[in-house]
Formats: C-alpha cells, structure tokens, sequence
C-alpha cells in the first residue's frame, strides 16, 4: 500500500475516540496536544482517560450517531463487530477512520513520531510493522536531539529579520542556509540559546556589512 504523507491540522475539529483503554489514552494525548476537540466513546474509561481533562466523555457503547461532525475517526477497541461497524459507518461517511492494530481496517495509518519542538519527524511501514517503525523512530531520535527544537526556535525569529535587510534574494538564501548549519547547534548544546542567538545576529550583521552594494 502506497500512502501520501500529510500533516493534518486538527485544532478546534472534533476527532471520535472509540474505546478508553491504555492504547486509546496514548492516542487521545496526542490529539490533545494538536489542539484536538476529542470525544471518547467508550462504557468504561481507563484510570488515566477518566481524569484527563479537555476531552469529551460518553459513557456508552458506540453509536452511529457519535461520527456527527467528527472530522477524523480512531478506534481501539477489543471488539472486532465494534471496529468494523466503526470503519464502515465512517468509510460510507467520507470520514478518515483508524482501527488500530488492523491495517485493512484503515483509511490512514499513525506513523511513529519523533518530535522536537515545531520538527515533526514521521515513520511509516504502512502497517506492516508498528515496531520497526518504532525503532526506526528511536534512532533518529539519537541523531535529531532536542537542540534542533531550539535551532528551529530562533531561526522562525530571526528570520523576519534577514528578509527585512538590505540583502537581496541570493544572499538572503545562503545567510539562512549558513544560520541553519550544525555549529549553531552546537553552540546551542555547550553555551546555550543565548550565545547562539548573539552567534546569529553577529553573521546577520556581518553579511550586511560585507554585501557589495549597486554601483549608482
């Protein structure tokens, strides 16, 4: 199966959580963070999702009805006739719908994530394999540490910045390539946002004072 990646912005949507398990907790965290409007649907909540704040919760088992202005359905239940019913009530209503762990019941699949601040990092087997996937997330999150979070941090601050200066086009792209390079993590990692961000407006200020003006 040949999936097309694609980031989805979720915040304000309401999104249909069906079961209230240990798995569907994970799920409706994340949601949650995305600035989701999650409902859950479920007759019994797990510990952690009965306490968990920002959610909707319907104590019942699901109905057909609880699709209504959802605009992405999960479902992680233990059920086989409640995921399928899911799936195909969500399928017949042109609902993107997941039922976790069964690929061919499945409209899209959740990829393993590694995130660093605003870098959002995604890996996908398709469904063949949730653990590789896994694993391969685990070693990117080796090599992208936390400090390409901060990186991402001040170069979205300084960047209407370098467009505002008198550099023009081509010279703007090869400051941004260089204020993206490893040093300034690595500054970042030994000394610091502080020291980096000065790192930064030093090379903005010197290609400014080194740029090669018209001739009048």
């Amino acid at each position: 199966m040949k999936y097309y990646p694609i980031n989805l912005d979720l915040a304000g949507r309401k999104v249909l959580v069906i079961g209230a398990g240990a798995v569907a907790h994970r799920k409706v965290q994340t949601l949650v963070e995305c600035g989701a409007q999650v409902t859950v649907v479920s007759p019994v909540f797990c510990a952690a999702l009965a306490r968990m704040k920002g959610i909707c919760r319907v104590q019942r088992g699901y109905r057909k009805t609880d699709l209504r202005g959802a605009c992405l359905v999960i479902c992680a239940t233990d059920s086989p006739a409640v995921n399928r019913r899911a799936w195909e009530h969500s399928r017949d209503a042109g609902i993107p719908v997941n039922v976790v762990d069964q690929p061919e019941l499945c409209t899209f699949t959740v990829p393993a994530v590694c995130r660093r601040g605003d870098i959002v990092i995604a890996v996908s087997t398709g469904g063949g394999s949730p653990a590789l996937s896994s694993r391969i997330r685990e070693r990117i999150e080796e090599t992208i540490t936390p400090a390409f979070g901060r990186h991402l941090d001040l170069l979205r601050d300084l960047r209407a910045e370098v467009r505002a200066s008198a550099l023009d086009a081509e010279q703007r792209g090869a400051l941004l390539r260089r204020m993206a390079a490893d040093e300034v993590r690595e500054i970042i990692e030994r000394q610091g946002l502080a020291a980096a961000r000065r790192h930064l407006r030093r090379m903005l200020a010197e290609a400014v004072d080194t740029m090669i003006l018209p001739r009048p």
